[in-house]
């Protein structure tokens, strides 16, 4: 199969290639740089709080980005980085949230979860956000947001986050979020019965070795058990009646079927759902600042801006 990055993307796209060589260690730099930097519009405060963990005499950390301007009772977005479960932080994830807080606009708050290991394994991460949401649900008054209007975002592991909260926010009757947004996320890990698994086959990121791949590492996936939809949405049998959701995939990501058959599955159980496929782009794409990149961003604020109802 022939790829063609959007012009723009092609330092995104080749640094997941895995060949040793000059032009891909260069390719790596240049997304890496791309990755973490980010300018803070005038007037909108990024400041990092302390809340309790999930266990008993722990703490974690929030960043909260807060533009200038916002009415009393600003909507929530929760956002939870991607890293495929065992890597990433908030820093990786500054430049999207600040795009999130400026064009809904609304508080966005960046959840610093556990990430997986040989001693934290799923749901851990996932109830870390949870105790985020639930956090922020109970304490929105004290920031200016609104407990009614508060929505969930994330990309790759972190979407994969958002749509396990949700379903877990509609097994326990917990606060309903208004929205589940994200991009290239991971909802199983049969990636190899998808299509898009070998069409994509040079940007395959888990190594070949299945027992220290990140899903392993995070759900047990190959310990003969089935892993709990909490790690794996896609185990869940029945999606009916959680928040509606808008699913960003990338034609040139090997996640794209996974992202595509879930948002499917929505549809098919009357939950909305809208579904976008973004051409000539890969893997967490949104990383790259770029004009289309402003364009994704604008259109998930757009589906916060109709669930919030400020349309």
């Amino acid at each position: 199969m022939k790829f063609t990055p959007c012009p723009g993307y092609e330092n995104h796209l080749m640094s997941y290639l895995k060949t040793d060589t000059d032009e891909v260690r260069a390719a790596k730099k240049a997304q890496g740089a791309d990755m973490m930097f980010y300018e803070l519009p005038e007037g909108m405060t990024m400041k990092d709080r302390q809340i309790p963990g999930t266990e008993e005499g722990t703490e974690m950390t929030l960043r909260f980005y807060v533009p200038a301007g916002l009415p009393e009772k600003a909507p929530i977005i929760m956002d939870f980085h991607g890293g495929g479960w065992v890597g990433g932080n908030l820093d990786i994830d500054n430049a999207r949230c600040i795009a999130l807080a400026r064009m809904t606009p609304a508080i966005v708050i960046g959840v610093d979860y556990r990430r997986a290991s040989e001693t934290i394994k799923a749901p851990a991460p996932m109830m870390d956000c949870y105790t985020a949401y639930m956090w922020a649900y109970n304490h929105a008054e004290e920031f200016g947001g609104d407990p009614e209007r508060m929505g969930l975002h994330g990309t790759s592991a972190g979407g994969n986050f958002a749509a396990a909260l949700a379903l877990y926010l509609r097994d326990t009757n917990g606060p309903r979020p208004a929205l589940a947004a994200m991009v290239c996320p991971q909802f199983s890990c049969n990636m190899a019965e998808f299509v898009s698994y070998h069409q994509m086959s040079p940007y395959i990121m888990a190594p070949e070795n299945k027992a220290i791949s990140p899903e392993a590492i995070y759900t047990g996936a190959y310990n003969g058990y089935r892993p709990s939809y909490y790690a794996l949405p896609s185990e869940c049998p029945d999606v009916e009646g959680v928040c509606p959701h808008c699913i960003v995939t990338a034609e040139y990501d090997t996640f794209r079927d996974d992202g595509v058959q879930y948002a499917v599955r929505l549809l098919n159980a009357g939950v909305p759902c809208e579904l976008h496929v973004e051409p000539r782009v890969g893997h967490g794409f949104n990383t790259v600042h770029h004009p289309f990149t402003d364009l994704v961003n604008e259109t998930i604020c757009f589906s916060f801006r109709r669930e919030f109802r400020m349309l």
